[in-house]
């Protein structure tokens, strides 16, 4: 079988801290260990971050374009004719204008994965990209729903053509085994430093580590951005007590060997899509501390591989880490819990497996 993936959000990469490019790469190998035969011809972005109606317009142009540079090449010969169209994550800051003409000239089937529909955006400033994420889906053929936030109103626009797909990771990377130890006390938050959402993670944080003892708990914090200096300065008296240590932005691998020496990813996750992170945590043994809200819900079990509070709880999540602290043996269940769902539940294995059936249906 052959596909055609395209990611009109952000290129697929391994190598990088956002979840979306590492989520797509995910995606791409999930498909090729299917089976299937990938391309991923270089196609024009269609991501307006800021909701400019002029950008928006050149960006369709630009992908309407590069939809008739497409099938031009296939008609050609120069580019192999797929036998599906497989795009990740279409919403309305990032709408898919190719994949939906390329599979309607060909009579191809049009996936989408991880899909998004906010009505609340038919007006204002991404009301054009709103309207192309719309008719996308809408000429989906099958759409992969990632979070049950996301699926509500996807199953009302396209009843019948959605189906859940949690979000999963290559756990090969995380394969030793957990080893029982005690709680150390250091915990570890990750997270890019950006405005608004993320900003309320790392504010809720400052609140936690106020509300904990100053001795027996560290934090280090795994991220870069913009921001910085404004996530330094929230958690400017744990700095000062020696109990914060900013690492930067980590390669995955440094990533790794820090949640190996942690006791738990301390992350709120508010308006988190889902968060790639905490899969990671969970495959390295981490038990997560966050809250109950978006995608946090998809990608733990709460009681069992996650303690989740209320947003914006700090006295909750404080409480959360404390229990853990206190009880070892909880604390032991929780990290072996953790590492046996991630690997049993959300492995890029499972997914290919999952993967293949679903387009196995489709053409046939």
């Amino acid at each position: 079988m052959r596909v055609l993936f395209y990611s009109p959000f952000e290129s697929a990469a391994a190598e990088t801290p956002s979840g979306a490019a590492r989520m797509a790469m995910q995606f791409r190998m999930a498909i090729e260990m299917a089976g299937c035969d990938v391309t991923a011809p270089s196609l024009p972005l269609t991501r307006d971050g800021v909701g400019d109606p002029d950008r928006q317009t050149e960006l369709r142009v630009r992908a309407e374009q590069a939809a008739d540079d497409l099938l031009s090449m296939i008609a050609q010969g120069r580019l192999v004719r797929p036998d599906v169209w497989f795009s990740y994550h279409v919403y309305y800051k990032a709408p898919d204008w190719i994949g939906p003409a390329v599979s309607a000239s060909l009579g191809i089937p049009y996936v989408v994965a991880e899909g998004s529909h906010a009505p609340k955006r038919a007006s204002g400033p991404w009301k054009q990209g709103h309207d192309g994420a719309t008719r996308a889906l809408e000429a989906a053929d099958l759409i992969l729903a990632m979070t049950g936030f996301d699926r509500q109103c996807l199953e009302i626009l396209c009843p019948g053509r959605v189906r859940d797909f949690k979000p999963f990771i290559d756990v090969r990377a995380f394969r030793d085994p957990v080893e029982p130890r005690a709680f150390k006390g250091r915990l570890l938050a990750v997270g890019m430093m950006r405005n608004e959402r993320k900003l309320q993670s790392y504010r809720l944080v400052a609140d936690v580590m106020g509300l904990l003892p100053q001795h027996g708990y560290t934090l280090r914090i795994a991220g870069d951005g913009a921001f910085r200096g404004t996530v330094e300065g929230v958690l400017a008296d744990a700095v000062t007590d020696g109990r914060v240590a900013f690492l930067g932005a980590l390669s995955p691998a440094a990533l790794r060997a820090e949640m190996r020496e942690s006791d738990i990813l301390l992350w709120p996750g508010i308006g988190e899509a889902y968060g790639v992170t905490y899969l990671e945590a969970q495959a390295s043994g981490l038990p997560v501390v966050a809250c109950r809200n978006r995608g946090v819900v998809d990608v733990t079990c709460d009681g069992q591989t996650a303690l989740l509070c209320a947003p914006g709880d700090a006295a909750c999540m404080a409480g959360a880490v404390e229990t853990l602290a206190r009880d070892g043996a909880r604390f032991a269940r929780m990290r072996a819990a953790a590492w046996d769902y991630v690997h049993a539940e959300r492995s890029l294995e499972r997914a290919s497996a999952l993967l293949r059936a679903h387009l196995d249906r489709l053409v046939a």
